[in-house]
């Protein structure tokens, strides 16, 4: 059975050079792809606010103190390892809350439930601070002179807190991919087809996140402290990434002018979801350049009453000044003499 003192739970680590170079192998790689994606971020939105980017740039930013706080203590690069669990706890709180809450910021484009949206952002608010407070006291404790004393309430609550996290990140992604899945119940033509294709790279991505959590769970239980708490900074870098990887397409998807025009807007051109979406209305317009061209991306939303009498709640993510991808969504009947 391993011991505390060796695994880097209490201090510093105690194993032999494969697993050392694992461990920086994982730290390695995570610290990268906060480098590629601090660039693809500031890049790719146009406008610097919105859920959507500030979650992936928390997200983004809290996997450097948790890595850099486990290079502290696991190598004891400093002997003071009160700092170095609170620089990983500040970390965790980033790293991990700021994924669900990434996860959580694309939802309303496959669920239109309103009250179903929002639980999901009581769930991870509430879990933030059932499981962080705690753990970070357990942390800091389990590294003082009373190590003792805080040690078997950590080992419990570690294991707890990774089981709960993967079930919040597994009940998001099930969600994504059950509206998806609905989304995609139609088909026909060439731009309905591009855009599943767009929705089938969504569902891919929310079963990585699954397989991911997973094998995060499989390490966590067989007692090397030390390889999971690297491999679940690695991971998050990756997922991370994943959810570039779907705007990306989503950019891809415009900028190639896959949709055809069906409806006149002014300086651009709209296609209408109608029959992918039910009753509610989605519009995807462009105003593509050339394939080659960067493009950046904005997110906005707008509330009105058209001519009809129809009250709706319109989300757009903007590309450059004269492109613009919108969604309708919540559309309904309202009487207009009421409004």
């Amino acid at each position: 059975m391993v011991k505390e003192e060796d695994v880097g739970i209490v201090g510093g680590v105690k194993v032999g050079l494969p697993i050392l170079m694992t461990m920086g192998a994982f730290l390695s790689i995570a610290l990268y792809n906060v480098i590629e994606i601090s660039f693809l971020i500031f890049s790719v939105f146009k406008q610097w606010r919105g859920l959507y980017f500030w979650s992936c740039v928390i997200a983004n930013c809290g996997i450097v103190p948790h890595a850099i706080g486990f290079i502290l203590k696991f190598f004891q690069v400093t002997r003071l390892n009160l700092l170095s669990s609170a620089i990983v706890g500040v970390g965790w709180v980033c790293m991990v809350i700021g994924q669900s809450v990434v996860l959580y910021s694309r939802l309303h484009l496959v669920v239109q439930d309103r009250n179903t949206t929002r639980w999901v952002l009581y769930m991870i608010v509430i879990n933030g601070v059932v499981l962080g407070l705690p753990l970070i006291t357990l942390a800091l404790g389990t590294n003082s002179t009373q190590s003792a004393r805080f040690l078997p309430g950590f080992m419990i609550y570690d294991k707890v807190q990774i089981v709960v996290i993967s079930i919040q990140e597994a009940v998001i992604s099930i969600m994504y991919i059950y509206g998806t899945v609905r989304l995609l119940g139609t088909g026909g033509d060439s731009s309905r087809r591009s855009l599943k294709k767009l929705f089938t790279h969504l569902i891919f991505v929310n079963v990585m996140v699954l397989v991911f959590d997973i094998t995060l769970l499989a390490v966590q239980f067989s007692g090397h402290y030390e390889i999971q708490t690297t491999y679940k900074t690695a991971v998050y870098s990756i997922k991370l990434k994943l959810e570039f990887s779907v705007l990306n397409r989503l950019v891809r998807f415009v900028k190639h002018n896959d949709v055809m025009s069906n409806r006149t807007t002014i300086g651009s051109n709209a296609l209408s979801l109608r029959a992918c979406t039910g009753s509610k209305k989605a519009r995807l317009s462009s105003n593509p350049r050339s394939p080659g061209d960067f493009v950046k991306i904005d997110e906005i939303s707008s509330k009105g009453v058209n001519s009809t009498g129809t009250k709706v709640t319109t989300s757009q993510v903007c590309i450059d000044e004269s492109e613009t991808i919108g969604i309708e969504l919540d559309t309904y009947k309202v009487d207009p003499n009421r409004v």
